[in-house]
């Protein structure tokens, strides 16, 4: 379900920026935008940095890689707003048959060995977290993988496990196949935070996603600190949440975000009382499930 505010922009400044960004751009601000610069400080700054860092900082897996991690991941998932998105990234630097083909059956592609086999663990990762083990890990340490690899490619499949749940349980607008086009252009020149330089350096992953989790699970917001942690527990099997209508979401965004109903959502704003406090849930909920598996990987990968 689409939130009125996030549709809008939080405040009359960012309303007025977000038809200004349209209207110079020729396109509608997409929805993946809309949500960084919505309520900023409690999820739009600190993903977007570790999102920036995580896809065009220093790291041995290319642009196009690191782009093709994100569609795979979104195809995992059911988003065809992702999907799109980052397949005409990746188109942009690997060739555009090749991109088609691991989105079908990454395993039937003419893709690299030690890329193919870095993708069967991450589809592992993304949809079985719990299943991954540390003989698994080291014979991918075995097999020429460096640790510093599997880590940045967890950190972007862990990134857009976050982004497709909001991508999906927001109803992001799917534009047509030109203005993918043209926003994958910009993207590819200017990464994922406007105006500014490719990051410096290899991207401190452990650090960042702790800013992140501290920031949307343990700081101030419209919503209660140890609502916002059940709900992010909850996604990957912790104790049900008190209120019937946010455990629901929860547990709904954990398991398959594309099967999140309008209904589902407007449950969770009517409970709150208002969309900024359901967005925090949602936003919760959805790091929570990210997070997980990034815990769950690097645990293994320390042990291994």
């Amino acid at each position: 379900m689409r939130l009125n505010q996030v549709e809008k922009g939080d405040g009359f400044l960012q309303a007025l920026l977000i038809r200004f960004i349209s209207m110079v751009s020729g396109m509608r601000l997409p929805d993946a935008a809309r949500i960084v610069m919505y309520h900023d400080d409690f999820y739009g700054k600190p993903m977007a940095a570790w999102t920036q860092a995580a896809m065009r900082g220093d790291s041995n897996w290319s642009v196009g890689e690191r782009e093709l991690f994100a569609a795979i991941t979104a195809e995992w998932n059911s988003c065809a707003f992702c999907i799109k998105a980052h397949s005409a990234i990746a188109s942009l630097v690997l060739d555009k048959t090749l991109v088609n083909a691991a989105l079908e059956d990454f395993r039937q592609a003419k893709l690299g060995s030690k890329l193919q086999t870095t993708l069967a663990f991450l589809e592992k990762f993304a949809k079985t977290p719990d299943d991954i083990t540390v003989e698994q890990v080291r014979t991918l340490l075995h097999n020429g993988i460096s640790q510093q690899e599997l880590e940045d490619a967890m950190a972007v499949v862990t990134l857009f496990s976050i982004t497709v749940r909001l991508a999906n349980a927001l109803d992001f607008a799917v534009p047509d196949d030109s203005d993918f086009s043209r926003g994958a252009k910009r993207m590819l020149e200017q990464g994922y935070v406007f105006g500014k330089s490719k990051p410096q350096g290899h991207p401190g992953h452990r650090a960042l996603a702790e800013v992140l989790r501290k920031r949307v699970l343990e700081g101030p917001g419209a919503t209660g600190i140890a609502l916002r942690q059940a709900m992010a527990k909850r996604t990957s099997g912790g104790p049900p949440v008190a209120e019937e209508a946010f455990d629901d979401l929860a547990l709904q965004i954990g398991q398959g975000a594309y099967k999140v109903t309008d209904e589902q959502v407007k449950k969770v704003v009517e409970k709150t009382g208002n969309e900024k406090a359901a967005f925090e849930l949602i936003v919760a909920a959805a790091v929570g499930a990210g997070l997980y598996r990034l815990d769950k990987g690097l645990a293994i990968l320390n042990e291994a």
